[in-house]
């Protein structure tokens, strides 16, 4: 249950009929057509079984919806703690209310703006927040986008080339079924939620957002029918010349496929990856280059490397690509993964994690202008658990530190960005089942 309340999952069965508009900017934009037969080759891993079935209530009441699994719970593994304590500025409070704050992300705009966005618990639903700030230690008030009711849960954030931002989040009814939506921010307002996936009565979930050229935008996700026994399958869609293309799959749907991702390039070439296999086990990582509306073949990266999952990249200006992700082994995530290079010449895979005792999991992953390359991930000991992170130094990497002492609870997905200063940005969520706060913090 914990893996589907994490990604609030789902299927396209037919397409949305009437074209939404986007009030700000004036543009119609239609949702994506049904998808196209699927093409991808089938995966001989082993057959997950079912997932659950939905709940009532606010998902946040249920569980972190953002992943609080059940390992934290479980005897972490022996080992030296990580001690010590970076050079990041102060943790700031984001979410100041008692509903917390969930699934936080942050980007910087083209003008220099930061800016967070979260989901927090409320008695209507599980509904968007958005603050900015231009300096990291004061922050607007939060303001609501989104739908008023029900889930609106795994928002992702994106500044675009023309300085407005993209989310994209998923949108759960109380039956469970839920579709994608879009939305940006213009001239200091979010517009209507625009839906990108068909109102078919399915789940999806673990969408992802990326500008490829500039305007054009590509979108990841996984989806099923709710009923029956068939398997999340890996989407995309693109848009060109400001129009939404038919959706394609990824994978076959032999197998599940979760925790999507995909992200741009400076050369506005775009990175995917996601993995395949049994929730909660290990899984097997692929990942795909994209660029003028389609993804190059599929690479198994765990053939050549490791299992794992939750992808993320980062990419330095002379064409050099990292990935990270985490492995678990008996549903315990032991191993943070990064390795460099790029499709088809990817390099070993190195372990910051390695050495180290507690649970380590959910990596995300930065490079500055200066080419400084930084990973966060979740570490969990026990009694002490701590947002950590690590830097590139030449070809091997710093021992890890703590982003922060905050010492209550435990860490949850970290966002990373570095804007064109330099500066990296972090936001997180931290504390214990159904009761998180979202955190920032820079690295300058």
């Amino acid at each position: 249950m914990a893996l589907r309340s994490a990604l609030s999952v789902a299927v396209l069965l037919s397409a949305c009929s009437a074209p939404p508009s986007d009030p700000a900017g004036g543009e119609q934009l239609t949702a994506p057509p049904p998808p196209q037969q699927p093409g991808a080759p089938p995966h001989a891993h082993p057959q997950p079984g079912d997932h659950g079935q939905g709940f009532e209530g606010s998902g946040g009441a249920f569980q972190d919806p953002m992943g609080f699994p059940d390992f934290h719970a479980w005897d972490a593994p022996a080992g030296p703690p990580i001690q010590a304590l970076g050079d990041w500025t102060e943790p700031v409070l984001l979410s100041e209310t008692d509903g917390g704050g969930y699934r936080p992300q942050v980007t910087v705009a083209a003008d220099g703006r930061i800016h967070a966005v979260y989901y927090e618990r409320t008695d209507d639903g599980d509904l968007l927040r958005h603050r900015h700030s231009d300096d990291g230690a004061s922050w607007s008030r939060p303001a609501h986008f989104g739908f008023d009711e029900h889930r609106n849960w795994g928002p992702d954030l994106v500044g675009l080339t023309d300085g407005s931002l993209a989310v994209v989040f998923d949108h759960i009814l109380p039956d469970f079924t839920s579709r994608g939506y879009l939305t940006r921010y213009r001239s200091g307002a979010w517009t209507a939620p625009v839906p990108l996936t068909p109102d078919g009565g399915g789940e999806v979930g673990s969408g992802h957002v990326a500008e490829a050229a500039p305007g054009e935008l590509v979108y990841v996700w996984i989806g099923r029918p709710v009923a029956g026994q068939q398997r999340f399958q890996a989407m995309s869609a693109w848009t060109r010349d400001g129009a939404w293309q038919p959706p394609r799959p990824l994978s076959d749907g032999s197998q599940d496929a979760w925790h999507t991702n995909v992200e741009r390039r400076p050369d506005g070439s775009v990175m995917l990856g996601f993995d395949i296999g049994p929730g909660g086990g290990e899984t097997v990582l692929y990942a795909a280059e994209g660029r003028d509306g389609s993804f190059a073949a599929l690479e198994d990266l765990t053939a050549s490397s490791r299992p794992g999952e939750r992808p993320h990249f980062a990419f330095e200006a002379d064409g050099t690509d990292h990935i990270t992700w985490f492995h678990k082994e008996a549903s315990k995530p032991i191993h943070v993964y990064v390795r460099s290079g790029g499709p088809g010449r990817w390099g070993p895979a190195q372990e910051p994690s390695r050495g180290f005792g507690g649970f380590h999991f959910d990596p995300e992953i930065a490079v500055n202008e200066a080419g400084t390359v930084c990973l966060v991930w979740g570490w969990d000991a026990g009694d002490d658990a701590e947002l950590v992170y690590s830097l590139r130094d030449g070809d091997s990497w710093s021992p890890p530190r703590r982003v922060a002492a905050l010492g209550d609870g435990k860490p949850g997905l970290a966002s990373l960005v570095a804007g064109a200063d330099g500066v990296f940005h972090v936001v997180w969520n931290q504390g214990v089942r159904g009761s998180n706060r979202v955190y920032y913090a820079a690295l300058r």
